[in-house]
């Protein structure tokens, strides 16, 4: 028993000799002895508080901890200034799960003592316990000065992750991490354990080659460890190497079946995989829901809804991006403009964090619940209580999205709408919100859900109030054309760059300007610009850029005669915006929402000459416009006035048409003798 012996110079000076053979007694492991001899002390001395406090000990020891907090609280009533009855008074109440009552003995103890790193370790730990992040890196740190090695920085390490993970406002945090563990990972108890926390703060940093780097060599050791096949998966999904991070999302389910979130992220990225065929995206989105979702299924539900067909109906959304983010864009006019004598509105937030527009969303709902940190069946329960007749889900397989309370069927009406581009496979989801030229007729064979046509659109767009006015044409200046995406650069695949380098090639003179925050990683942006020149676009007429503030970002539209949209994964806000800013966008319609966004948005504004059926047309459409600079300059010129005449801004028309649409799921629902 080294930390008894250890904690002897803790104890009040005088070592009485009863003392010291009990205490050897106790270092032995006789238990049952040294109690003999501790009672016997208090027999003689009540106020012994060193015996009281080994007593307490002795309990501890066994397991007997409440026992152990009465015991040893006792003896530092009797004398509070010893360092040694707060540390264990500490330890006893951890193990009866008192962290709060743990940090207050353990901070007694360092205050009593503040070289003795045990009780500084522990009061670390009891504070990581409690969620007080910032405190424990401040006591992580003491320790290090105390002990200076790499054991220590490790505790630092996670500690310092442990914050930026809880405060977003803590990110800093994921760099000094990383700086530590550079230092001390290949010397940890585990390395793989500490390089994998090194190669996930190198991720929150958005360095995703070097973290992608760290993680594949973890995996030549360990290769069934599902972490790092996960976010490796991460990396090569925001590196935009799609058809890797597939592969990778489906290893981890293989090796964690218990974690549908990869099969999920699988979904996600075939929207932005080329060699994916909808047919098959359909029946992987199926499988999804009969892995992951049909065991939530509820077998005969009854509703409490009144079914009164025309009276005020209760709508529910479901989010977790009622904040600065695109859905919100487009959802937040058509929130503002529900008629409220008609629609009763609730929204769950399903998002730790809060910003300027969660506040403007609040003001605009009449019922509000961040339902974040609620389980599946409490958020059913909260939706069941609140009476919600049509609930409608605005993420599908995204981040933090609801579907399996969506499972279990906690309205009577359940709607796919706005955040997602493919069917959610729920058997409980009974309808997804299209138009007709995001979805033209034959589209509902990929769909389990009744796939409903709004009249013109299946969104709006309320420009934010940082968006610059309309420029003039940059070739006019520049002398040549110059085209531009701002997409994501998972949607940058090889096939859109050989046929982007057939538009360069038609174009004379033409440059392309591309801009991601993937780019900001320097060895892929090596790699993508090494992709560009294999596919005909040579340095010479490439310009790469990295992030851009949401705010500052549109204003690269000044520099782009014409916006290239990207397939199978067409550009969505990014396409908003280029219109919205006189940039024609040149898009190739597919056969599924994700390929068509663009094209409804040219329809709604009067231009399918801008879209294109097959490659030959793209290149053709692009250089057409590219040789008539007056006819570019006045369509650029008229674009906004054009979006301001259509359906794309018209919320309180959007707002009746989807009220109407609410109501008529509803007749349904109430024809169908459903309970």
């Amino acid at each position: 028993m080294r930390l008894l012996r250890s904690l002897q110079a803790w104890f009040r000076g005088g070592g009485a000799a009863e003392l010291e053979a009990a205490i050897r007694l106790h270092e032995r492991g006789d238990l049952a002895g040294a109690e003999l001899r501790y009672q016997a002390m208090l027999r003689s001395d009540a106020r012994n508080a060193d015996a009281m406090h080994l007593l307490g000990l002795i309990a501890h020891q066994r397991g007997e901890h409440a026992a152990a907090v009465a015991q040893i609280g006792a003896a530092i009533t009797l004398s509070p200034d010893q360092a040694s009855y707060h540390y264990n008074l500490g330890n006893a109440l951890v193990a009866l799960d008192r962290p709060q009552e743990a940090v207050e003995s353990f901070r007694a103890a360092t205050r009593l003592d503040p070289a003795r790193s045990a009780a500084r370790s522990n009061l670390a730990h009891a504070l990581t316990q409690t969620g007080r992040h910032q405190e424990a890196v401040a006591e992580f740190r003491q320790l290090l000065k105390l002990q200076a090695s790499n054991a220590q920085r490790n505790a630092l390490a996670s500690a310092l992750v442990r914050l930026a993970d809880s405060d977003p406002g803590a990110a800093h945090s994921y760099h000094e991490a990383a700086e530590l563990l550079q230092q001390t990972w290949q010397d940890a108890d585990d390395p793989a354990e500490a390089r994998l926390a090194l190669a996930y703060c190198l991720q929150q940093r958005k360095r995703w080659t070097e973290a992608a780097g760290h993680y594949e060599a973890v995996l030549l050791l360990q290769p069934r460890n599902p972490t790092a096949h996960n976010n490796l998966a991460n990396c090569y999904n925001q590196l935009g190497r799609v058809a890797d991070a597939i592969l990778h999302y489906r290893e981890t389910y293989r090796l964690a079946p218990d974690f549908p979130e990869a099969l999920a992220s699988v979904l996600a990225c075939m929207n932005y995989d080329p060699a994916c065929p909808p047919e098959q995206a359909a029946a992987e989105h199926r499988h999804w829901a009969e892995q992951a979702a049909a065991a939530y299924y509820p077998g005969r539900v009854r509703f409490a809804n009144d079914r009164e067909p025309e009276r005020r109906l209760r709508i529910g959304y479901v989010s977790p991006d009622f904040r600065r983010h695109p859905v919100s864009a487009i959802f937040a006019p058509i929130l503002a403009a529900h008629e409220r004598s008609r629609v009763e509105v609730s929204c769950y937030y399903n998002y730790a964090g809060e910003d300027a527009v969660t506040v403007q969303l609040k003001s605009l709902a009449e019922h509000w619940q961040t339902v974040v940190g609620m389980s599946d069946a409490q958020l059913c329960e909260q939706i069941r209580r609140d009476r919600i007749d049509i609930l409608v889900d605005l993420a599908g397989h995204t981040t933090h999205n609801r579907l399996l309370a969506f499972a279990r069927k906690p309205a009577p009406v359940q709607v796919s709408w706005l955040g997602y581009f493919n069917t959610t496979g729920l058997a409980t989801m009974d309808y997804f919100l299209s138009d007709p030229w995001s979805s033209p007729a034959g589209q509902e064979r990929y769909y389990v859900e009744r796939l409903l046509r709004l009249r013109h659109t299946r969104f709006c767009y309320q420009p934010p109030e940082y968006m610059p006015e309309v420029g003039p044409l940059p070739a006019e200046t520049s002398g040549h054309i110059t085209f531009g995406c701002l997409n994501n650069l998972s949607k940058l695949n090889e096939q859109v760059l050989a046929l982007w380098g057939e538009v360069v090639r038609a174009v004379p003179d033409s440059r392309l300007l591309v801009q991601a925050a993937a780019l900001d990683d320097l060895p892929n942006r090596a790699r993508f610009g090494a992709l560009c020149a294999k596919h005909g676009i040579g340095p010479a007429r490439l310009e790469l850029r990295g992030f851009s503030p949401i705010e500052q970002s549109p204003a690269s539209y000044a520099e782009i005669d014409i916006a290239l949209d990207p397939f199978p994964f067409c550009g969505g806000m990014t396409s908003l915006e280029a219109l919205w800013l006189g940039v024609p966008v040149i898009t190739l319609a597919g056969v599924t929402i994700a390929s068509r966004q663009s094209a409804s948005m040219l329809m709604n504004l009067g231009l399918p000459e801008l879209i294109a059926n097959d490659a030959a047309q793209y290149v053709d459409v692009a250089a057409r416009f590219a040789r008539d600079l007056p006819g570019l300059s006045a369509l650029r010129a008229g674009l906004r006035s054009r979006y301001c005449a259509s359906p794309l801004v018209d919320y309180a028309g959007f707002a009746r048409e989807l009220e109407a649409a609410y109501r008529n799921m509803w007749l349904r629902w109430t024809a169908s003798g459903q309970v």
